[in-house]
C-alpha cells in the first residue's frame, strides 16, 4: 500500500512538473529551447533561437526547422512580421545547410512562447514560412 501511494506521489509530482512547464512556468523555454541567443529582428522584436531540428520527412527529403520564440508576438495578430521569417531564415536558417544530408527547405517556426515540437499548442500564437535557398538567399515558398 505505502509503495502504491509512493508511486502515485512521483507520478502526480512529476504531472505537475510537465503541467507547469508547459504553461510557461520558470524553466519552460529550457525544456524545450537548446539554446538562448536572443537577436534584434527587422521589426525591432527581440527573437530568441530555440533550437534547430533536422527532419527527414515521408518523401525522403531532409528539412532543417528554425525554431524562434517572440514574446510580443501575440493572439491579435494573424502572423509574425514576414521581415522577421526572412531574416530568421537568412541568420539562422542557411548556415544549418551544411549538415548531410543537405536539407531541401528551411521552414521558420516564430513561437509566442516555446513548446515542444509535434505537440499541440492550444493558446500559442505562431507563425510559420517556408523556405528554399537560392544563390545563398533564402526564397519563399508556399506550404
Amino acid at each position: 500500500m505505502r509503495r502504491s501511494v509512493l508511486i502515485l506521489a512521483v507520478l502526480a509530482a512529476a504531472a505537475g512538473a510537465a503541467f507547469y512547464a508547459l504553461r510557461g512556468g520558470e524553466g519552460a523555454a529550457e525544456a524545450f529551447c537548446t539554446t538562448d541567443e536572443v537577436l534584434q529582428a527587422p521589426s525591432g522584436n527581440a527573437l530568441r533561437l530555440c533550437d534547430v531540428v533536422y527532419e527527414v520527412q515521408p518523401s525522403n527529403e531532409a528539412w532543417v526547422v528554425v525554431r524562434v520564440t517572440d514574446p510580443d508576438l501575440d493572439s491579435n495578430q494573424t502572423r509574425a512580421d514576414l521581415g522577421d521569417h526572412d531574416w530568421a531564415c537568412e541568420t539562422w536558417g542557411l548556415p544549418a545547410l551544411e549538415k548531410e544530408p543537405r536539407p531541401t527547405r528551411i521552414i521558420v517556426q516564430i513561437m509566442e512562447e516555446p513548446f515542444a515540437r509535434g505537440e499541440p499548442a492550444p493558446g500559442i500564437t505562431q507563425s510559420i514560412e517556408a523556405y528554399s535557398e537560392e544563390n545563398a538567399t533564402c526564397m519563399w515558398e508556399l506550404l
